[in-house]
């Protein structure tokens, strides 16, 4: 089982500026940034809403949702069951190569 240590490599990701590790109800469990408790709640109430159409889409999983910035600096949101990862992306970064890379990760934590 992954501990909340295992997500301090997200921030050695290529393109990720900060992540955001939170429970269902919004509770940080492992970040690296400053104001990470004014993006908990809406990373939190994302993944629930997203969880929550999954009954409309046949069952089917959502992987994750973005939330397009227009300074570029995009959240992504990542349903892990009980909990949500939110990554904020360098402006710069190529959006789905920092996905990728953030599932390829998800998947090898032990």
């Amino acid at each position: 089982m992954a501990s909340a240590k295992d997500f301090n490599r997200l921030a050695q990701i290529n393109g990720v500026a900060h992540y955001i590790l939170v429970r269902g109800d919004g509770q940080i469990i492992s970040q690296n940034m400053e104001d990470a408790a004014s993006l908990g709640p809406i990373i939190a109430a994302g993944g629930t809403k997203c969880d929550a159409l999954t009954a409309d889409m046949g069952g089917n999983r959502y992987i994750h949702l973005c939330i397009e910035r227009e300074s570029g600096n995009d959240l992504l949101v990542f349903s892990l069951g009980r909990y949500y990862l939110g990554i904020l992306k360098h402006a710069e970064s190529p959006r789905q190569e920092i996905i990728d890379n953030v599932i390829y990760f998800l998947k090898n934590l032990s």
